[in-house]
């Protein structure tokens, strides 16, 4: 299809690599690992709304931050999955929530939940 050209093309800059929780690949019981389903990947991250919200908990303070990912279709990107994404010279951890797919892309809700001993408080 000629418009997921143009977007692979202009739109997707950024890079993803996307790991998924699986049983680990030696066999024994309850013994998990990421693994990486998908690395390098075309994408574009961008922010939805601005809303920045400051949960404390008797532990520490987090901020969570709602982005978007949106990626052609033909990858199966899962809720939970874990997603690294390079994005104009930095680096953003994430955590997918269940893609919304279109002909042409998939936009996909990630979150970041960020601790107090990263932002210094």
């Amino acid at each position: 299809m000629r418009l997921k050209k143009l977007l692979d093309r202009f739109m997707y800059r950024d890079r993803a690599t996307v790991y998924r929780y699986c049983e680990a690949s030696d066999g024994l019981a309850d013994d998990y690992e990421d693994v990486a389903v998908y690395e390098d990947i075309p994408c574009k991250l961008s922010q939805y709304g601005k809303d920045v919200t400051l949960d404390k908990t008797d532990m520490a303070p987090s901020i969570h931050e709602n982005l978007r990912m949106t990626c052609n279709p033909a990858y199966d990107i899962q809720p939970n999955d874990y997603i690294v994404i390079q994005h104009q010279g930095q680096e953003f951890r994430l955590s997918a929530s269940q893609p919304f797919r279109y002909p042409t892309h998939q936009e996909i809700s990630l979150l970041r939940i960020v601790n107090k001993r990263e932002v210094g408080v």
